[in-house]
């Protein structure tokens, strides 16, 4: 039953107008574009007066209008209001357009398409134009703050750098927690999404609930990110686009004030580090280095696209071919993309379909050392920047790099000498059938494969500082990776009683994957113009691996609608891994949701400013097998005892290893009200069981430990979402979209009754969060000797460290409890303005670069904060730092800091040029132009480079970079 709701709520204002005596009829059908389906219920209606009608059920109107009647607007629930204007026509035959951002969209769900309104899992849709365009290489990135309960974090500026996504909340500790990415029914890897074109993708779907997810099964237990790319259209003409855009890169936030000369001279002379002569002084005054300025730079960006998009009712066409260049604010990081798209629709008969979706992406990354175990390396860029002293110039007068009084190596040089760079080929495809058996049993087979080469290069020049003690180095790597994944589904669709519609879907999965890489490296290289493995005398090292792992799986849905007013979902999944022990290969998981469309109930049909307001709930039971290959197995690992071979036991068995288990529970409240704003809140707990963790053994039985099915964590929150048309007066329009999360996370239960687990500075802690930190509380400085003080465990005060000072910080963890964005859009005519938000709060960081920046004298030889220099110098200083000579340098919460920020991640203002002026240029057809900024304010507390990390600890991360472009978009 097609649209009886809004046909029904919409009746009681079809005539609510007086018409003039003098009028005009005005008849019509209107129907579904994407279908030509006709539509029942869609409001017509003079503009500017209460004068309409609504559609039968044929999809037919007639309207009597006055004569002085100008425009007719045609509006529905779900799709894009459309003004037509009159100009003495008496038939007017309407075609309308889904609207992606309404509340009735269509919502890729697991193995099939759902409308939302009778759907009851949980599902955020991000839509082509929140991703398009926008200046990042990998389109996670792009994810931050559209979504409530959806964090995306850019640990690093690097150009094509991978976010780390996470769906309410984190789940387990020893398990990955990276929600499952499906592209076009495709199952792809987590990470590597800088080889594919963002302005593909159609549009993205993230799915939460057991009802959402657990048709995935041991896949899902982290959510699924489902991605669809962009079809051909069934128009019978094919429309050409080019897409192009020009910027540059900045750093985008630089805070970090350092000592410059005359204050480091003076720093070194207090503490009696030198004594310099009055000529040294002014010698050395000369040169005032910010050695930022020398290791970074402003970059340039740009992309080029051209897609074409047709077809007729036989064949429908997408194909793409794009070129990304974006140039890192470091140098030597540079990111280079080319893709291609192809994307094939044909229906080989009245029954049967045939299709190909093919992804090429060939990206090439040129990279200097940034962060992971290198951030505190002086081999990282920002880390020497940060340590070198204002009074040292980077290069000779003659030009040539200098070294004279370097602690260390010149990093600009051994940028500059030094190459590490690699290359990575991608691609996604898959080809499907279906074919109808029988009415309303459709058979469809999918194989995807999922397949990436991937080789690195590094040299280390002979004449460097890094290179110099191998007298050249030479590494080369390469990583092959080969997923295919056959699926088989029947799916029968049926309606009795013209209420009960039913959807039942069986299917059948498989999943092959195949992994092998090498590594091999050379010294002794006898010139630098012959940087290849073949001209070394000597070889440094080789290494060599591989594995494979397969999933086969069965699985089965049920969708119940009654009139769509009475919903409910039932899936079933039963998976089997290689992964695990054989005494507990398989695992069945399963939901159920309901749904009540409470607008469909009579005692609300009468309030006409209500056009939704759906109940849904779901429970449910998804699994987690993000582990290593061989987890289960007994090994022994191979190596060389002086010069003969070797073998020791590295791994004991465990047959009985199994699945992480996460149950999920969700209530929610979806609501639109006078078709033009809507809301929407979920309440939700989901606790994991049987969790994947690494149990540590004694030492003595020559083995740290072993994976086992041990502890317990929950996770519960809310999320809520608000959306509107806030103003519309005339030409002049506002909508506002923002969205608001909170999770609390907590562990439940630990191996062998434990408590608590110290982690360093952080322990995990029953009935606290994952990430809580625990360290020895800071006290300040003793005003009468200069010392540092810190509190003990007991609240006592003392001046000296120890680890027994430690205490639990609670309600201060790095994973932030309170995320979300809002987005204002301002539009006049052709005009729009959009301004993005994205923000965290509670979220907390140690920031381990003020260790060395502000070291209490351990590194006073090296370049240091000017916040140094309020340091206790006699008895009654009230000084932020205690002297230098004390060394009082320790891991304590004066480096633990409210990371918590605003973000102004993205403002637009674009011009879409009046299409009939672009048409008389006779090749174009549509024009708009814009320029937007990326990153462009940042507020926060945390005094490190940025507050976009995630871990427990940040030290010289790769800056975020602000990016200013230009861009114009043609139609051809």
């Amino acid at each position: 039953m097609k649209h009886v709701l809004t046909y029904l709520l919409l009746l009681c204002i079809a005539f609510n107008g007086t018409l003039l005596a003098q009028s005009t009829v005005i008849s019509g059908s209107v129907k579904d574009k994407s279908n030509g389906e006709p539509m029942i219920g869609v409001t017509i209606v003079v503009k500017g007066t209460t004068i309409g009608t609504v559609t039968d059920f044929e999809g037919n109107y007639n309207l009597q209008v006055p004569q002085d009647a100008q425009v007719l607007q045609y509006s529905f629930i779900g799709f894009k209001q459309q003004e037509i204007a009159l100009s003495g026509q008496k038939t007017i035959n309407v075609m309308m357009e889904s609207d992606s951002e309404n509340i009735d969209e269509v919502v890729v769900t697991g193995y099939g398409i759902q409308k939302k309104g009778t759907y009851t899992g949980s599902v955020e849709v991000v839509s082509a134009e929140k991703i398009e365009q926008v200046p990042v290489a990998s389109f996670d990135q792009a994810l931050q703050g559209r979504a409530p309960g959806v964090v995306s974090v850019g640990s690093s500026g690097r150009p094509g750098a991978a976010a780390t996504v996470r769906i309410r909340g984190v789940s387990s500790i020893n398990a990955g927690n990276d929600p499952l990415y499906i592209m076009d029914g495709i199952p792809i890897t987590a990470g590597q999404f800088s080889a594919l074109n963002q302005n593909d993708i159609e549009n993205v779907s993230i799915l939460k609930d057991a009802t959402a997810t657990s048709l995935y099964g041991s896949r899902a237990s982290n959510g699924v990110i489902v991605i669809t790319t962009k079809r051909g259209k069934s128009e019978g003409r094919t429309t050409i686009q080019y897409r192009g855009q020009y910027g540059l890169n900045t750093i985008a936030r630089d805070n970090f004030n350092m000592m410059n000369t005359a204050q480091k001279i003076q720093y070194e002379e207090e503490l009696g580090i030198k004594n310099y002569t009055p000529e040294e002084k002014l010698a050395l005054l000369k040169t005032n280095t910010n050695w930022f300025d020398v290791v970074l730079r402003d970059a340039f960006t740009q992309s080029h696209e051209l897609s074409a998009r047709g077809g007729n009712e036989k064949t429908r066409f997408y194909m793409s071919g794009g070129y990304y260049f974006q140039e890192g604010i470091q140098y030597r990081s540079d990111f280079e993309r080319f893709t291609y798209r192809l994307n094939l629709d044909n229906s080989i008969s009245d029954k049967a379909n045939l299709g190909v979706n093919l992804s090429f992406g060939y990206e090439k990354n040129n990279n200097t050392v940034s962060g992971g175990a290198a951030s505190t390396n002086v081999y990282n860029p920002i880390f020497a920047a940060r340590l070198l002293n204002p009074y040292l110039a980077p290069t000779k007068p003659d030009g040539s790099y200098n070294n004279e009084g370097f602690p260390f190596a010149n990093p600009i040089e051994q940028i500059m000498l030094n190459e590490n760079k690699n290359n990575t080929l991608k691609i996604v495809g898959g080809v499907f059938f279906d074919v109808e058996l029988i009415k309303n049993l459709t058979f469809k087979t999918n194989l995807g494969v999922d397949f990436y080469d991937y080789n690195s290069y590094s040299f280390l020049h002979p004449d460097s500082e890094w290179g110099r003690g191998y007298n050249g180095l030479i590494n080369e790597g390469f990583r092959r990776n080969f997923r295919l994944t056959p699926t088989n589904t029947l799916r029968y669709q049926f309606n009795l009683a013209e209420k009960h519609d039913f959807n039942v879907l069986a299917g059948q999965e498989i999943i092959s994957n195949t992994n092998r890489g090498f590594s091999v490296g050379a010294r002794n290289i006898p010139t630098d113009k012959l940087r290849v493995l073949n001209v070394a005398s000597e070889i440094d090292s080789w290494a060599g691996d591989g594995s494979d792992y397969t999933v086969a799986s069965f699985f089965g849905n049920m969708a119940y609608s009654y009139n769509y007013k009475y919903l409910a979902d039932l899936s079933i999944r039963r998976d089997g891994s290689s992964r695990f022990g054989v005494n507990n290969r398989w695992g069945t998981f399963w939901s159920a949701g309901l749904g009540w469309n409470i607008q469909e109930e009579e005692f609300v049909k009468n309030m006409g400013w209500i056009d939704q307001l759906k109940l849904r709930a779901s429970i449910g039971e998804t699994g987690n097998y993000n582990i290593g290959n061989y987890e289960h197995q007994s090994l022994f690992r191979y190596t060389s005892y002086i010069i003969e071979s070797a073998a020791f036991y590295a791994q004991a068995a465990n047959e009985d290893l199994t699945w992480e288990r996460k149950f999920k529970a969700n209530v929610a409240l979806d609501m639109a009200f006078l078709r033009k704003y809507r809301a929407k809140v979920d309440f939700y707990s989901e606790t994991t069981k049987d969790m994947l963790f690494f149990v540590p053994r004694s030492q003595t039985t020559g083995l740290g430990g072993r994976l086992e099915n041990i502890g317990e964590m929950n996770n519960k929150g809310f999320e809520v979402e608000l959306d509107g048309q806030i103003i519309q007066r005339g030409d002049f329009g506002f909508h506002l979209n923002a969205n608001l999360s909170y999770n609390l996370n907590r562990v439940t239960k630990l191996y062998n009754d434990l408590e608590e687990i110290d982690q360093g500075n952080t322990k995990i802690t029953l009935d606290q969060p994952l990430g809580t930190f625990y360290m020895a509380r800071w006290a300040g400085v003793d005003e009468s000797t200069g010392k540092g003080l810190w509190y003990t465990a007991d609240g006592d005060v003392t001046d000296t460290y120890s680890d027994a000072h430690r205490v639990l910080h609670e309600g201060k963890s790095y994973l932030p409890p309170l995320t979300g964005g809002f987005t204002g859009t301002f539009s006049y005519k052709n005009l729009q303005l959009s301004a993005f938000f994205s923000w965290m709060a509670d979220k907390w960081l140690i920031n381990n670069t003020r260790f060395f920046t502000e070291s209490h004298g351990m590194f006073a030889s090296y370049n240091q904060s000017v916040d140094m220099l309020d340091y206790w110098k006699q008895p009654g200083d009230k000084a932020v730092h205690p002297h230098p000579t004390y060394q009082d340098n320790e891991f304590d919460t004066r480096l633990l800091e409210n990371a918590s920020f605003l973000r102004l991640k993205n403002l637009t203002i674009s011009y879409n040029l009046n299409k009939d002026f672009v048409k008389k240029s006779m090749f174009f057809n549509s024009c708009r132009v814009y320029a937007q900024g990326q990153n462009l304010l940042t507020w926060t507390g945390y005094k490190g480079i940025d507050p976009e990390f995630y871990g427990v600890t940040e030290a010289n991360m790769y800056p975020h970079v602000r990016t200013i472009t230009v861009g114009i978009d043609l139609g051809f």
